[in-house]
């Protein structure tokens, strides 16, 4: 469906994911709550806000084989039971960090469109092309502009 919004409105991609897709004036933003597509244009988004979710399951098993890792080591008969646990501990963590989500809700006067969850280099992208797009940035390379939204993306990852 996108692409057919694409063909009637005649402007090139500046950047595509499973979020949305923008262009050099609109945003064509797939819903959360139902399956349609809303187009923005950019000049009325008034604020863009980053929603960040974690499994919580992984992260309390997680922080439970920790603290049951750190109370073998302080324990007088631990048995080598210390390692296991801080190793499962981790993996948990890392399991974690590894399947957090991200979406994006787009402020237009009193209407707020959120997109659909997606991964955090996703949203990232998304915001960083975002941000090109409505500061009119026009790229005639265009390698330049994915490293620019690459390495901007990246550190907004980090944060």
């Amino acid at each position: 469906m996108s692409s057919t919004i694409l063909s009637s409105l005649g402007e090139p991609v500046l950047h595509r994911n499973s979020l949305a897709t923008i262009t050099d004036n609109w945003i064509i933003v797939r819903e959360v709550q139902s399956h349609k597509q809303v187009l923005l244009s950019i000049d009325s988004i008034s604020s863009v806000k980053k929603f960040k979710t974690i499994k919580i399951h992984n992260l309390t098993c997680a922080l439970g084989a920790l603290l049951v890792s750190v109370a073998t080591a302080c324990s007088k008969e631990s048995y080598g039971a210390t390692l296991p646990f801080a190793l499962v501990g981790v993996a948990l963590l890392i399991s974690a960090q590894a399947s957090r989500k991200a979406s994006l809700a787009f402020i237009a006067d009193r209407e707020v469109i959120q997109t659909a969850y997606g991964t955090l280099p996703e949203a990232a992208t998304l915001m960083t092309a975002i941000r090109s797009a409505r500061n009119g940035s026009r790229w005639r390379n265009r390698a330049a502009y994915e490293l620019l939204v690459w390495w901007q993306s990246y550190i907004t990852m980090l944060v």
